[in-house]
Formats: C-alpha cells, structure tokens, sequence
C-alpha cells in the first residue's frame, strides 16, 4: 500500500484507490450474473514469469546471484498455494479455501523467442551492493523490464539497510473504463521485487541465504496477491476493509502465528491467509472472494489479460503469427495527437505491416509505431504480422480509433449558446439573500464547475470567469481562482491543483466593459488528462465590509448536466442541484491543452505608483515583452522589472517550442488609495554620474535623508534592466555604483525611492 501511494504521487493518471475499487466490484457483479466466477479446471491459465536476478558479480548460486534450482523452488511453491495442492502446504481444508486456478512458469522463452538455456531468468549485474526503492523503481525496473504484456516480471534484489525490514512489494494492476486512465501507464514499473533471501523455500533444497521465518516461499505468494489486486486482510487500518466478503474483518496485522480473534471477538482471525503478515509456515489459505477478486483483475487489466493471451508457457508453436495489437488511445484522440500502438501478436513475429485509416503515416513497418491523427472521424486499423513461416492473416478493428474535432489546444464550457446569461438570486430557493454564485447569507464559500475532460487533456494554463455583479468597498479585496482534481466525494473538487488570487479591481473593470475576466496561471498546470473543477473561493468576511461579487450562469431550470457545485460555511462541496435544487451552468472557461502554454507570474499586481514589480514568464524559451503605453517595446528575456506609476498592461510573447497559446498578458494596477507619497525633483539632491555615460553610473545623493535607499533602472526602449541595487544611507552625501556594463546603448529611467519618496531621472548610456 505503500508503493501504491507512491505510484499514485508519481502517475496521477491512475487514479484514485476507490476508482480502482469500484471498477474490481463492477466486474465482480458482472461475473455473479453470468456464473463466471465457478470457473472449472478446464478454465486454468498459466503465466509466464521472467525473474531478473539482481547480483553484484557474485558467482551463480552465491548471495544474491541465486541458483537455478532456488528459482525453480519458489514457483513450486506458488503454484502450490495458487492451486490449493493437496499433499503440500499449500493445502487447507478451509470450507471458504480456493483453488485459484492459476498457474505460473518460468518462461521457457526470451523476448524474441528464443529458448533460454535458463528458462524464465534473467541475471542482471547492477554493479550495486544494495539498493533503496527509489533507485529500483526510477533506475533499475525501466532498465531491465521485459516486456509486461508477456511476462509476468520478478525482480530480486538486496534492499539497502534505509528499507528497513523489507521483504517485498508490489505494483496493483491498472484497469480499463475509468475516465483518463491510460491502459499501459505505467508499464515500466509493473511486477514484484522481493529481497533476495526471501525468495526460494527452504522445504525444497538447502539455500543458505534464506532467512526464517520467511524462508519457505511465501513473500511472492504474498506479493502476487497484491499484484493481482488483493489488499491486506486487514483492510490497511484497524477493522478495516480489504473488500473481500468472506476474509473475517481483522483488527490489524499479525506477526508469527497467533491464535487471536477478529473484529467481532468471536471469530477466530484467519492468520493463514496469504495476505497477512503472518510466518511463511502459518499461510495457505486464498478465500474464494480472493479469488473472485483475482479473476476480475485477469479480465480487467489490460496487461494482465494479454499475459493471459499470450500463452508464452505452452512451447512455441511452429506457425505463422496471429496479429494482434492495443493504442494508449482509441476514443476521442485530440485533433493533431499522436497514438502509440503495441504489438501483441503471437509466434514471435520479426516484420510488422501496418495500414492506419486518417494516420500520419498511413502505412509503417515499425513493431510499435506512433501515429498522428490530422483529421476528424471514425478510423480502421489492420496489422500483418509476419516471421519466417509467412505472414498472419490481416487483423482489422473497424472504427478502432475516433478523432474528435477538438484540437491539442481548446477553451472548455459547459454554457451552451442557448443558455441566459444570468445572476440568480438565491432567494428563489429559500429563506436567504445574496446571489446564487457569489456572496450570499448562507455564507457560500466557493463555487466550482466540473469538467469531464474526455478527451484527456494534460494542461490548463488559465481560465476565463465571466462575472455578473460586483461592489467593491475596499480595493484590497480579493478571490481564490482555484483548479481542484475531481476526486472529492461523489467527483466532488479536491484536492487543489493551482491556486491564484484576484483583485475585485481587475474584475469590475472587466464588467464595465463587458468583458469575461482572463485569469492566466503562474506556471502551467497538469491535469493529468482527468476530469477537473475550476471555480473560485470567497473571503466571506468581506460580506460583512461590503464587498459582493457573483459569476454569472445560466437561468435556472436551462442546464440539466449538474455540473456545477458549491462550498458551505462548513466547507462540504455539494451539487447545486442537491443543495438548492438548481439546475445551472456558470460562465466559467478553462484554457486547456496537450501542449504547454506561455504563462507569466508578477511579484504584485497591485501597487502604489513606482514600487517595484517583477515579472516572470514560464512556459516557452524564448520571450520578449512589450507594454500597452509603449514603455517597454521588445524587451528579450524571461524577466522584467518594471516600475510602473499609471495602470500598465505587459504583454509577452513567447517561443521556441511548440505550444497552444503564445502570449499572455498581466496587468498592473495602481492603489487609487496613495498616502503620503510624492514624486521628488531634482531639487531631492539626487544625480547621475555622469550623464551620459559609458559603462559606470554613480548614482549620488546629497540630502538630509537617513535610511533604506533603493535604485531600479528600466529602458523606456527595452534594450535591458539592472538588477536592483540596495543601500542604507546615514550621511548626508552618499555615492552608489551602479553595474551597467551589461546595458545596450539608450535613454534609461532610473527610479531612486527613499522611504515613502520616489525621485525619477533620466540618464543616457553612450
């Protein structure tokens, strides 16, 4: 459970534990209806194992280069237990005891094809002494996998001492028929490690390197039930739930082989069972619902399926292939998006001829070749595999992949062009005031629209949020734009993914003009290809001050889709439709896209006239920068500093790399609400030694003045800026260099502020 968390931080495409629960029980209730679950011994599979043994140039048969028959001994005993052998210690006698039907061997071919001298090993000298999880999981297991929809992979290995007493782990199997969820993600870390002294048993041979009392076999018995995705008998928390109906529901985990009871304390807990943390000697026990659980996997990863399919144990039958393949993508692939293919055909096929409907290419000869889709529609694909005995038969899916009309760069909305652009006023459903999307007396804290993402975009770089009513008191007075994954209570916002505040100014400067307000991210932003929410949070004491603000939606009654939501005082979110009965849609457009975007973030948006702004563009490698007022005119960099003193908007363009939106533009605003602070003249005592100059400036000081002194310089041409230089004056003449060397000839402001004074002065660069 634990790597599966981390799996989860790493590939978020995944998805949620519960999601993944929800599809095992779906596919249970289907094998109940339609009686698969009382599979016959006619039904018995067998998978193919390859075992990459982990060693530091140890001789065979010594430390962690494991022997042969050590190897041979550990598949004995897991299709011992997987099978419920009578005579072995596998067996049990267990009314809820299963036969899982499933069985294991180490693969008598390669990748290619070809036997193996050492049937379903692979010795892979890591030139390490040890190793942590991360190295395993980031360095070891992309570099040693074969391939995952043929082989069931193994790895041994010896933990470094910072795992602790590790024995082994696990990765779940991943599904199809979840929103976003890619069929072969992540495909380079599939399978199961186990320290090395683990593995093996020591009923079977005398392999001095394992260590009791986990020495007979069942750390992969263990770690194969994980694979195929059982969770520990006791649910991962006391009296938790592992899903299973006919596992009793344990306290917590058991160590050795106590006879202890379960949660109800009368029935006896079943420590036997593989997947709890009992001695190797107390297990043999997988239930039927276990079992249930394990054949729903079989038929519901993908990877897990085509090992199935594969058929790698049975020897290779001397014929042509029979063509077979899966895409990352089949439905609503993205205007412009590549599709990758793989090939799984059978008989080892050496040429691959391939004919894509709409594709870029149309034709390849490549094993797993990725394909561009320029077109909309609804395409065939068919594959020719052949190898030396002669070509397959033509293998086609019609209609296999469907290219949607949205390109790799789209705005999303769920406001139809029908709808009514309207502020509902919350008192159509009952006794409260205020909007029904903004500021109201039930203290409303958030608003948020659901999007299904389904056709898989990866980034949002801004959203647009039109708003219908505002009333700003205070010009500090601001909201949360917020991007939140749907993976709340019932696809609910949560967690949040970015977050950005926003003045009332800007946005009741975009009413005024009938604008929708264009909010642009500080850097780009996944959304894993998943469904989204994006909406706003409220300062709701600022209802108390004076401030009011609403988005504007759909008239009630015009959107039927419930997709947008709303955040109680108490803070749960909750459908409109099931906290008010509202059935509407609000004005809200996300910028999304499966290519990145230029984004631009200020140190302030809001400022008094001269304070010092910087700001950043991110997204592309190339940027260069003008000004609405024309101060700043093709300025080249990822940053500028600016002093503005009136209203300015800064534009950046960017380029260098492929992306859906090149520009974005960010707005400075002036407090309208300046106290105490006045432009100082030259009679301030400030100058610029000399002027004009080359490559040194002084800038001199001559005043009463005693404190922080600060100097920024800009070019009202944009051929370069300093970094601002800082000083603390404490006599009345004081001299500041000032590095400009790295400045291109031309006419600069130089902006000095003492205290709350500003002094601007103009000094030209010869």
């Amino acid at each position: 459970m634990e790597q599966d968390s981390i799996n989860r931080i790493r590939y978020p495409q995944l998805g949620t534990r519960e999601e993944f629960e929800d599809a095992v029980q779906n596919k249970l209730r289907e094998m109940r209806l339609r009686g698969a679950a009382a599979r016959t011994k006619a039904g018995v599979v067998t998978l193919p194992i390859i075992v990459h043994i982990v060693h530091n140039g140890e001789p065979v048969g010594t430390g962690p280069n494991l022997s042969q028959a050590q190897v041979q001994a550990q598949i004995e005993v897991l299709n011992e237990d997987f099978r419920r052998k009578p005579g072995t210690p596998g067996f049990n006698t267990s009314p809820s005891g299963a036969d899982v039907e499933i069985e294991f061997c180490l693969s008598p071919v390669d990748e290619n094809g070809n036997t193996m001298t050492e049937p379903g090993i692979d010795r892979f000298n890591g030139n390490r002494a040890d190793w942590s999880r991360d190295q395993i999981e980031n360095q070891l297991k992309p570099s040693t996998i074969w391939n995952p929809n043929l082989f069931y992979n193994i790895w041994t290995v010896k933990f470094n001492a910072g795992e602790g007493g590790l024995l082994g782990y696990a990765q779940f199997p991943d599904q199809t028929g979840l929103q976003g969820i890619p069929a072969n993600s992540p495909a380079s870390t599939d399978g199961v490690v186990v320290k090395y002294n683990n593995f093996g048993s020591a009923d079977k041979g005398n392999f001095p390197v394992m260590q009791a009392p986990y020495n007979k076999g069942r750390t992969l018995s263990h770690e194969t039930g994980h694979w195929f995705g059982l969770r520990h008998i006791w649910g991962d928390g006391v009296c938790g739930d592992d899903f299973v109906s006919d596992t009793p529901t344990q306290r917590n985990s058991s160590s050795g082989c106590p006879n202890t009871l379960s949660c109800n304390d009368v029935t006896p807990a079943m420590v036997q069972n593989y997947m709890d943390y009992s001695n190797d000697a107390c297990m043999n026990i997988f239930t039927m619902g276990q079992k249930d659980r394990m054949i729903a996997a079989l038929e519901i990863s993908p990877r897990r399926k085509s090992l199935m399919q594969a058929n790698l144990c049975s020897p290779p039958v001397a014929d042509v292939p029979t063509a077979n393949f899966t895409a990352d993508k089949q439905n609503c692939v993205l205007l412009g998006s590549e599709v990758e293919f793989t090939d799984l055909s059978s008989n080892f096929p050496t040429e691959w001829v391939w004919d894509f409907e709409g594709g870029d290419p149309n034709i390849s000869n490549d094993r797993n070749p990725k394909v561009t889709y320029n077109f909309p529609g609804t395409f065939k694909v068919t594959l020719i595999a052949k190898n030396s005995l002669g070509p397959s038969a033509p293998f086609t899916i019609e209609g296999y992949i469907t290219v949607s009309e949205e390109g790799l760069c789209n705005e999303l909305t769920n406001f139809e062009d029908g709808y009514t652009p309207s502020v509902v006023k919350l008192s159509q459903f009952g006794p409260y005031t205020g909007y029904l999307t903004g500021n109201n007396s039930a203290k409303s804290e958030g608003f948020s629209e659901f999007f299904e993402n389904s056709c898989g975009y990866t980034y949002i770089s801004g959203v647009k949020i039109r708003f219908g009513k505002i009333k700003m008191v205070n010009e500090d007075t601001k909201l949360s734009v917020v991007v939140w994954s749907a993976r709340g209570a019932q696809g609910g916002p949560n967690p949040v993914i970015e977050r950005k505040e926003v003045f009332y100014k800007q946005i009741k400067e975009d009413i005024d003009n009938n604008e929708a307000t264009t909010i642009t991210f500080d850097r780009l932003t996944p959304i894993f290809s998943r469904p989204f929410h994006v909406g706003i949070e409220l300062d709701t004491t600022r209802l108390n001050a004076g401030d009011s603000i609403a988005i504007t939606s759909s008239a009630h009654g015009e959107a039927n889709n419930a997709t947008s939501w709303v955040k109680s005082e108490s803070g749960q979110w909750q459908l409109f439709t099931i906290a008010y009965g509202a059935n509407i849609a609000m004005d809200i457009e996300p910028m999304v896209g499966a290519k990145p975007s230029v984004q631009v973030s200020a140190t302030k948006t809001l400022i008094y006239p001269g304070e010092e702004v910087r700001l950043n563009g991110q997204g592309a490698s190339i940027f260069v920068w003008s000004a609405d007022d024309g101060s700043i005119v093709d300025f080249a960099g990822p940053q500028l500093v600016v002093y503005p003193t009136k209203q300015t908007t800064y534009i950046t363009e960017g380029s260098g790399l492929d992306l859906c939106t090149t520009t974005a533009s960010t707005t400075i605003y002036i407090r309208s609400d300046v106290v105490g602070l006045e432009e100082v003249v030259s009679s301030s005592g400030v100058s610029l030694l000399p002027n004009p100059g080359t490559s040194a400036l002084n800038v001199v000081i001559d005043n009463d003045y005693e404190g922080e002194v600060s100097i920024g310089m800009n070019s009202s041409l944009g051929t370069g800026a300093i970094i601002p230089v800082s000083a603390v004056k404490m006599e009345k003449t004081i001299k500041i260099p000032v590095e400009t060397s790295n400045l291109r000839p031309g006419i600069y402001v130089v902006v000095v502020r003492m205290g709350n004074s500003l002094t601007y002065k103009k000094w030209l660069k010869i």
